[in-house]
């Protein structure tokens, strides 16, 4: 494994991680060995030395007249991340509240492929959860690519929808067995068939805050267009609260 790429992960620069994890092997000891060990300038080391120290990854003491270096135990690492996790969290109700009185504000992101579809999903359900619990959805793509995608994350999807009690409306053509067999049967779900007008090879999500739109090409690819503003949400949503009233109860 490359340590010092994975630290630069986590508030590691390049050459504070490269140093970092010298430090590690080598113990307590000056620069001379840490520039043989790593092949960067004295300097370089020196800088990254000194910041490392602020941040609490390093300790030093001066023997004789010179200074020496110990890298502090890796758990020190994780408990950086923690807090800074801790603080990120406490702020986040603010931030969002902050972004939410901003009506005019549209936030337009455009995301590729599996990972950018299950990463959709994901914040879906916590806007959702944020707001009235409920996931609307207009169906018009083959619902076996939406279950091609989602492959084993499937249990996953359905777990993270119930721990934050999120509801699924959906509105599409007449479905396949495997639908049947899992979107129907998910606790709370509610679906309504509608046989014209949904032949669009795609999916609309939408909570009263963003509205998502996923495009599926062929290979089972896709495409998600996604819009945070809750003006343009809201009217995705009066849109299918119309369809939804002349769609048949499944």
């Amino acid at each position: 494994m490359d340590y010092a790429k994975t630290l630069e992960r986590f508030d590691f620069s390049k050459n504070e991680s490269t140093v970092y994890v010298a430090l590690l092997e080598l113990g307590m000891t000056n620069v001379g060995p840490i520039v043989k060990k790593t092949g960067l300038h004295r300097q370089i080391i020196y800088q990254a030395l000194e910041t490392l120290e602020k941040k609490g990854y390093v300790l030093s003491v001066t023997k004789g007249d010179r200074k020496h270096f110990q890298a502090v135990s890796p758990d020190a690492i994780v408990k950086r991340v923690e807090e800074t996790m801790s603080a990120a969290k406490e702020i986040l109700p603010e931030l969002l509240k902050l972004q939410s009185r901003s009506a005019d504000s549209v936030e337009v992101r455009t995301l590729y492929g599996r990972e950018g579809f299950i990463a959709n999903l994901r914040d879906l359900v916590a806007s959702a959860e944020r707001c009235d619990g409920i996931m609307r959805i207009i169906g018009g793509a083959n619902d076996t690519d939406v279950y091609a995608l989602l492959g084993t994350w499937y249990p996953e999807y359905v777990a993270l929808a119930k721990k934050s009690g999120v509801i699924k409306k959906l509105i599409a053509p007449k479905q396949s067995d495997e639908f049947k067999e899992k979107f129907a049967e998910e606790f709370g779900n509610q679906l309504r068939y509608l046989n014209v007008g949904l032949s669009a090879p795609t999916y609309t999500r939408m909570t009263p805050e963003m509205v998502s739109t996923e495009i599926y090409v062929a290979g089972n690819d896709v495409t998600v267009i996604q819009i945070r503003n809750r003006a343009i949400a809201q009217a995705y949503i009066e849109h299918f609260n119309l369809l939804w009233e002349q769609a048949e109860q499944f």
